[in-house]
């Protein structure tokens, strides 16, 4: 079997199965194209190691990489279509660093903001700044993931009640999400525009012909807008501020804010986990990456309970 048609068949037969699998497809047809169109027999151990290291790949991409290629080549062991075990390198590299997600500040927030007409004056951008402001904005109130905010439809947002539904989520789980009062308003103004109206299948978020919007256009759009706004890493970091920050913020501006009000933060985390969509606490605390200002809440709680304090939670 030509390594062409291992891969067509195992990506169709997982997406029979429901699964997307769009990033195990696309890996695994760049792998193709790094071995050339073989027998599936012939596949060698130099040829995956050398797609699965790349060119100094980070050590979850490496992960990620070699976890395809481990279940693409079982499958077709299992069926008989492979009779030696799977080519693979026995174990990932030492990850060189911990990636650490960028925490936007306010005023980062601001300049952001600011910066979106300048970004949008392209005569190719197929994004409004309108459209663009509202979808940034919409992103760091609600913490949503792009492409969650990318597949909502008019008639998942219900603004008598404050109510957001996502459908086939990144765990294909359907949740609700409940929006602030500045949110709303936001959105208030976002859909009084006239091409916004009585279309409930319609996406919220369209471009300006009111076509659906490609999560690569954001992202592109936002790398643009983030050298404009003059927004950088100065830590020992290689990896620039990305849009899915924006997420990142608003968990640890959320967990600061209850520091600051005095809430019962170890109570309102399952909330907070649940709200973002994660699957189990754990994933909720990977993205508490500690900041001045949430260190400080944390000490002030800390000191006011070593002190004999009424805060003792």
């Amino acid at each position: 079997m030509k390594l062409s048609q291992a891969i067509d068949l195992y990506v169709q037969r997982k997406r029979d199965a429901g699964a997307r699998f769009n990033a195990p497809a696309k890996q695994l047809r760049s792998f193709l194209r790094h071995c050339g169109d073989i027998d599936i027999q012939l596949v060698t151990l130099p040829q995956v190691t050398s797609f699965i290291d790349g060119s100094g790949v980070r050590s979850s991409t490496w992960c990620q990489k070699r976890g395809t290629l481990k279940a693409f080549f079982e499958y077709w062991a299992v069926r008989g279509r492979l009779k030696t075990p799977p080519p693979l390198p026995p174990r990932a590299p030492k990850s060189a660093q911990t990636f650490v997600p960028f925490i936007y500040s306010r005023s980062d927030l601001r300049l952001l903001v600011d910066a979106v007409p300048r970004c949008q004056r392209v005569s190719s951008c197929v994004m409004s700044g309108a459209t663009f402001r509202t979808l940034l904005l919409f992103l760091y109130g609600t913490g949503m993931r792009l492409g969650e905010g990318l597949r909502l439809r008019l008639r998942d947002v219900d603004l008598r009640v404050g109510l957001v539904t996502i459908r086939g989520t990144k765990f294909y789980k359907s949740r609700l999400v409940p929006l602030g009062r500045d949110v709303r308003k936001l959105l208030r103004q976002h859909l009084a525009m006239p091409a916004r109206q009585n279309q409930h299948y319609r996406p919220l978020f369209q471009t300006k012909s009111c076509n659906p919007i490609r999560l690569q256009v954001v992202e592109k759009c936002f790398v643009r807008l983030r050298r404009i706004a003059g927004i950088s890493r100065h830590d020992e970091s290689s990896y620039q501020p990305r849009l899915h920050d924006l997420r990142h913020s608003f968990a640890v501006h959320r967990v600061t804010a209850w520091y600051r009000q005095n809430k019962d933060v170890e109570r309102l985390l399952p909330a907070l986990s649940t709200y973002l969509g994660h699957v189990d606490l754990s994933a909720t605390q990977r993205y508490l990456t500690m900041t001045p200002e949430l260190l400080e809440q944390a000490n002030r709680r800390f000191e006011r309970y070593v002190r004999g304090g009424d805060d003792e939670r």
